[in-house]
């Protein structure tokens, strides 16, 4: 009778299987959801639209929602990719006035992303610890530049689809129910198939599952299983065969642009071309490199680390919270294999490659580490992990400082990137609201010219060429035919060659007359056709004023009135246009801080590159190097400026900087520098280092302009040099 007591009272007393599975659960899902609100919280719902976003809500306005980009769409072009809007389009059905939804969906993204890779990794390792922090891991993963930015919104879901779906089927072959089992993977191969359908890059990752028996059993016994489970194998690649077959039906119909990206070379040879970037930027990167920059921006971009420090701390709790007490997560680490680590290093190092192979067709994404390396982050995640494992078989308490640090690195340079993609968004939000607050929207089917005074308005990052046009189409909620942006400053106009010089606007007292660049030539490449004038009457043109935003308002009445109004415009206003900077509340970043020091180098982080303020630059380019890449610019105008702010404490200052390649010598001789129109003396180095004095009349509190004036050879492509850096310093 005794014996009995005891055991039933032991039983009561005991966990429940549902607490326990609830533990099990939330060990997956809750440390990823921390981390991923931590990344949001200080920021809000500031980040936007930046650049393909644009064109997007211009063309959900225009042709109305759609969920598909099928051959019959207004994308016909994305239709090998039938899914690569979904994402967006549910977030502008859920709210299609402000980019909550955008931020709700992309950060969901990283949450499925982390707690499927974290239930993939404890079934690999035997080990919920090494899962969990897998999960933490790829959420971080500091490779790629653009996991924080609505851009690779459709890339996140593919993954995360991709990675849910590997999970469920890693489910499947655990199921004890057979009818389970079946249908978990039916619906395992369903996410793969979307997941393909929204990237492409999703198929070659179809082996996963394969890997991952592979990585958890000898040869012998993978073998073994994967003859027993056959069907389930087969059920799951039925998702890629389908993806497959669309592909060969659906090519011949369009143009698509994945053929645009390869261009007109063949595949082979640019694939052969390209293979050694497979190793020495896809794994390089993905491995060592990616770290490496962490660790500088960590080091280099932050002021304070205690916000980073406070999550880390709430994240170590947590896990504390959901170890301890539990013997068979204990177990499992001590007796991990020790041939675990190899496994996983070796199948981590297949999967970076085959996440980074589709990018050998295009040499112009080899360039950039944005969207590039997000595929590859599950193969870096594994070999890191691979490495942790390996430590802690020799000290434990190692292998955990190691990897807290690591995920604090990695986490303090998602949180740099979201404030880097938050201070673009806030660039474009203020141009934005700087035409909403002084334009109507009402231009009878003129010409709009805007006149832009902040110069802003002059790259990718900036509402280049369509992308203003689609965000007015936006916003106002009809189509603008022509717009026109002129820069008051150097007389810019947006209009871009094949080389990206721009043209020239000219002002008159009846027409406004668009100068397209001069006709060029240069080594292997055709001389270009000198084209006519484009002049536009003043009668029929809109003509508004983007204006600094220290500048009043041109019509401070209408401020309020779109703050009631009820029209689409007042709510976009509402939604996003009208909002506090976030980013200034919790994080200390160094270059918020207004100092007498300025730096410029078109990009200090590889492919992280701000707009550049001023005008007479080609836009930024990359040389990619092993760990330290560089940035620099092609000075395309015979007068070059760039504008900077300044809080002169000092009476002198040095002002140096380099060119890393001028055309020719005349040109060199040619060089003037001007600050704030004063011409500044300077002498050149041998490397084409300049180095000048400035007095402190000469430079002011507030926005500066750094001036080169030069020739330009029209026999080499119109160029005169390629800045590398300039620098004003005590």
């Amino acid at each position: 009778m005794t014996n009995i007591t005891e055991q039933l009272l032991s039983k009561k007393l005991s966990p429940s299987h549902s607490c326990v599975a609830a533990k099990f659960w939330m060990a997956h899902t809750l440390p990823v959801a921390i981390l991923v609100l931590a990344l949001w919280i200080p920021y809000g719902f500031s980040l936007i639209g930046l650049i393909e976003e644009w064109g997007l809500l211009g063309a959900f306005t225009t042709h109305g929602l759609f969920f598909v980009t099928d051959t019959t769409s207004p994308l016909a072009a994305h239709a090998l990719r039938p899914l690569t809007i979904l994402p967006q389009a549910i977030a502008y059905y859920l709210d299609p006035y402000s980019f909550k939804y955008w931020n709700v969906l992309l950060a969901l993204s990283l949450c499925v992303k982390g707690s499927s890779l974290s239930y993939i990794t404890n079934y690999v390792t035997g080990s919920l610890k090494w899962g969990m922090i897998a999960g933490l891991l790829i959420v971080v993963f500091p490779a790629d530049t653009m996991q924080l930015s609505f851009r690779a919104l459709h890339i996140n879901w593919a993954l995360s689809s991709l990675l849910l779906g590997t999970a469920l089927f890693v489910a499947a072959l655990q199921a004890k129910s057979a009818i389970m089992s079946y249908l978990l993977s039916v619906v395992s191969a369903i996410l793969l198939m979307a997941a393909c359908a929204m990237y492409e890059a999703s198929l070659l990752l179809s082996v996963l599952p394969i890997l991952l028996i592979l990585v958890k059993s000898d040869f012998k016994s993978a073998v073994f299983q994967l003859r027993q489970q056959i069907w389930k194998h087969l059920i799951w690649l039925t998702g890629a065969f389908a993806y497959v077959a669309y592909v060969i039906h659906t090519a011949p119909l369009i143009n698509s642009y994945q053929s645009g990206i390869a261009g007109s070379s063949s595949i082979v040879s640019t694939i052969m071309h390209s293979l050694p970037n497979l190793f020495s930027i896809g794994l390089l990167r993905t491995t060592l490199g990616g770290w490496y920059d962490a660790t500088r921006i960590t080091t280099v971009e932050f002021s304070t680390y205690w916000y980073a420090i406070s999550v880390m701390f709430v994240i170590t709790l947590t896990f504390y919270l959901l170890l301890s007490g539990d013997r068979k997560a204990k177990s499992a680490e001590n007796t991990t294999s020790t041939a675990i680590p190899v496994r996983l290093l070796i199948t981590g190092v297949i999967l970076v490659l085959l996440g980074y192979a589709p990018f050998l067709l295009s040499t112009s994404h080899q360039a950039i580490s944005q969207r590039t390396f997000l595929f590859a982050a599950p193969g870096g995640a594994f070999v890191t992990l691979a490495l942790l494992i390996a430590i802690a078989k020799a000290s434990k308490n190692l292998a955990t400082l190691c990897a807290t640090l690591l995920v604090f690195i990695g986490f303090s340079t998602q949180l740099y990137q979201f404030h880097h993609y938050v201070k673009i968004s806030d660039r474009q939000r203020n141009i934005i609201k700087n035409i909403v607050e002084n334009f109507d929207g009402e231009n009878s089917n003129k010409t709009l010219v805007i006149i832009d005074k902040t110069n802003q308005l002059n790259s990718t990052w900036m509402f280049i060429n369509e992308n203003l046009q689609a965000t007015l189409n936006y916003v106002y909620g009809h189509t603008f035919t022509t717009i026109e942006v002129c820069h008051e400053d150097g007389h810019e106009w947006q209009h871009t060659d094949s080389v990206g010089r721009k043209g020239t606007c000219e002002e008159t007292a009846e027409d406004w007359i668009f100068h397209y660049p001069t006709s060029i030539s240069g080594p292997g490449f055709e001389p270009t056709k000198h084209l006519e004038d484009k002049k536009i009457l003043k009668s029929q043109t809109v003509a508004i004023t983007v204006a600094p935003d220290d500048k009043p308002k041109e019509n401070p009445n209408r401020t309020e009135m779109l703050r009631g109004d009820q029209s689409r415009t007042g709510a976009i206003y509402r939604g996003f246009i009208d909002k506090p900077d976030y980013y200034n509340l919790l994080i200390g970043f160094t270059d918020q801080e207004s100092s007498d020091h300025y730096f410029w180098g078109f990009g200090n982080w590889w492919s992280m590159e701000l707009p550049i303020a001023g005008s007479g630059w080609r836009e930024a380019e990359w040389t990619v190097n092993k760990f330290q890449h560089n940035a620099s610019a092609w000075k395309t105008n015979k007068q070059s400026s760039l504008d900077f702010n300044f809080s002169p404490v000092s009476d002198k200052y040095l002002l140096k900087g380099m060119f890393d390649l001028i055309v020719n010598p005349a040109i060199k001789a040619s060089m003037k520098i001007e600050v704030n129109g004063n011409n500044i003396p300077f002498q050149w180095s041998d490397d084409n280092s300049f180095q000048a004095e400035l007095l402190k009349g000469q430079i002011r509190d507030g926005m500066n302009t750094i001036t080169f004036l030069s020739d330009a050879d029209e026999n080499y492509y119109g160029f005169s040099g390629r800045l590398d850096w300039i620098e004003i310093k005590k």
